[in-house]
């Protein structure tokens, strides 16, 4: 990870904080306090708490005694790795036709910009922005979609900000894994097409090795992680396997030959996943929770396995030896 950067001045002219940018595993929920709006923050909350992230709403927390400013709001967007605001109006209390735009919200959002936070901007769909957000880029969402809108722009927004890719040990750092990938026929995958450069591509933001032989197999040592960490990054990869697999078929195949478009699909064939967890680990809850995660996704076979589980298929290979 990159040496946390310290806020150096104060935008009020108060002596200097010293907050870290980005240094906690957090993300800062601007939101108006109006209940029309519940069943959002409840999402985003949820989500956030499933992905081990801490939901940080000023509104929600009290401070008596400080500066609120600083320790509420300033301090928290430093210190968060990414931003969301709910940008829509709140309907006036005694006419409920007029929509009134939320100032906390919109100097939230102006601290956000202001500090070169990674913000996901949402606007209910029917919605009009006050004249001075109106140009940005915002996430249109209606109840319906909001929960999946949003699961993928945190999934994005975790990637971008760097929390998740915290780097796994070299293949070569163990001789079980070698072993192993000898034994299953791989080899570390040469990026020298454009095809293993993308389908690299894929995994390597999650820590994603990807080797090659009879199968094309996406290896993630993920024996440090815990089990939600392990169900997110397996989650991400299929989901963005999926993606990948929808856009090729939607757009990429009427711009390809026949022997292009046959070579698509014998890779997508020989495709699949392996994650290497902690023997601590319940490898069936993690199965069952991933297996409910993506019971939508193209299919991409992937399995869990364990020291255990990889020293038994090289102890396997050496019984079929036999004695000498």
């Amino acid at each position: 990870m990159a040496e946390a950067r310290i806020n150096e001045s104060c935008i009020i002219g108060l002596p200097t904080c010293g907050y870290a940018f980005n240094s906690s595993r957090m993300a800062f929920v601007a939101t108006p306090s109006d209940e029309e709006f519940s069943l959002e923050l409840e999402v985003i909350k949820t989500l956030l708490k499933d992905k081990q992230y801490e939901s940080y709403i000023a509104l929600q927390n009290l401070d008596p005694g400080q500066l609120a400013f600083c320790t509420k709001i300033c301090s928290k967007i430093i210190t968060s790795q990414f931003c969301i605001v709910l940008l829509n109006s709140s309907s006036h209390r005694e006419h409920p036709t007029i929509k009134v735009p939320n100032p906390n919200v919109h100097l939230e959002y102006g601290l956000m910009m202001a500090f070169k936070k990674h913000v996901l901007p949402f606007q209910r769909e029917g919605d009009a922005l006050a004249f001075n957000i109106k140009a940005l880029d915002t996430i249109i969402y209606t109840l319906r979609n909001f929960k999946d809108r949003a699961d993928q722009a945190i999934d994005e927004a975790i990637l971008k900000t760097g929390t998740t890719n915290r780097p796994t040990r070299a293949l070569a750092s163990s001789e079980t894994l070698l072993r192993y990938a000898t034994v299953l026929g791989l080899r570390v995958t040469q990026l020298n097409t454009e095809e293993a450069k993308s389908l690299y591509a894929l995994g390597q933001s999650m820590g994603y090795f990807l080797l090659d032989g009879k199968d094309i197999v996406y290896l993630g040592l993920f024996d440090l992680e815990q089990p939600k960490e392990v169900v997110f990054r397996l989650k991400f990869l299929l989901q963005a396997l999926h993606n990948a697999k929808r856009q090729f078929e939607t757009v990429t195949k009427k711009s390809k030959s026949t022997e292009e478009i046959e070579t698509i699909y014998q890779i997508w064939k020989q495709l699949r996943i392996e994650v290497l967890v902690s023997k601590e680990i319940d490898k069936e809850k993690v199965i069952t929770k991933v297996q409910e995660l993506t019971a939508t996704f193209e299919k991409v076979p992937w399995k869990i396995v364990n020291e255990e589980d990889i020293q038994a298929v090289i102890d396997n290979a050496y019984d079929e030896i036999g004695e000498l």
